[in-house]
């Protein structure tokens, strides 16, 4: 995939805010729409036609229908700010769709858990909806600091954790997790999971400790998408390490999803 034939200048068809301080941004694109598949990002340049903020975001698809897509964005810097304040009708300059998918096609699951915390839900949309249509059982473990900051859209059987006790378990979503899980409530459980980093370490320890298989699709920052600039670096393991004779991966193009086990948080 080349930097050529992967950039778009897309129309924005709906700004919406769907949790304070997140914003989806749904945009036309046939290509993006049909091609792309749970799990995968695109990279995303702060304001069409400048280069000021020069470098692109990465944003995983949040969702995907007829001939449009959609991202959500979170200020936490210049870039994204631009982005929440982009309008309908104005273009995005999107580089993708990129990276590799959610592993769902495995034969070690029966039941998809979905461990979500704050922005992390990103790729979850997605995700659901192609479990859904393999028919596997879903349940999602979602973690906010505050019922408010929760964003539902397209998700099913909530099982919601707030810091702050305002709805659902009052914790963590991992720990939550883990009573249902020696509970054994689930049938050949595979998590899936995308959040803050803590959170995923205690995932990938948590899994561990039952022996259920574990994706984590990594947050990170990225410059280039196409894995050129090299710096996005996730390190291996050390059986992947002699395995592979390879010291890191690439999240933009090796990820961003990893089987759990395989690297090092």
């Amino acid at each position: 995939m080349t930097l050529l034939t992967s950039t778009e200048l897309c129309v924005i068809t709906q700004r919406r805010v769907i949790a304070p301080g997140l914003v989806a941004l749904r945009f036309q694109s046939h290509r993006i729409a049909h091609k792309t598949k749970a799990g995968e990002f695109v990279n995303v340049l702060p304001k069409a036609g400048f280069l000021d903020p020069l470098l692109r975001r990465p944003f995983s698809v949040y969702w995907a229908d007829d001939d449009e897509a959609e991202i959500i964005v979170q200020a936490h810097g210049r870039g994204t700010g631009i982005l929440t304040e982009a309008r309908e009708g104005e273009m995005l300059d999107i580089l993708g769709p990129l990276g590799k998918p959610w592993m769902i096609d495995s034969n070690d699951y029966m039941t998809g858990v979905l461990l979500i915390g704050g922005v992390g839900v990103a790729s979850m949309p997605l995700l659901t909806r192609a479990l859904e249509r393999k028919e596997i059982p879903i349940h999602t473990f979602y973690g906010a600091r505050t019922s408010g900051l929760i964003a539902r859209d397209r998700l099913t059987n909530l099982h919601i954790s707030t810091d702050d006790g305002s709805e659902g378990f009052h914790g963590s979503n991992v720990m939550l997790l883990r009573s249902f899980l020696e509970d054994g409530k689930f049938e050949m459980p595979k998590l899936f999971v995308c959040g803050p980093t803590g959170m995923m370490r205690a995932a990938q320890s948590l899994s561990a400790e039952f022996a259920i298989p574990c994706e984590v699709s990594l947050e990170t920052e990225m410059a280039c998408g196409i894995g050129i600039c090299q710096g996005c670096p996730v390190l291996n393991e050390e059986s992947v390490f002699q395995a592979t004779g390879r010291k890191f991966r690439l999240a933009c193009t090796d990820g961003p999803s990893f089987k759990a086990e395989e690297i090092v948080l």
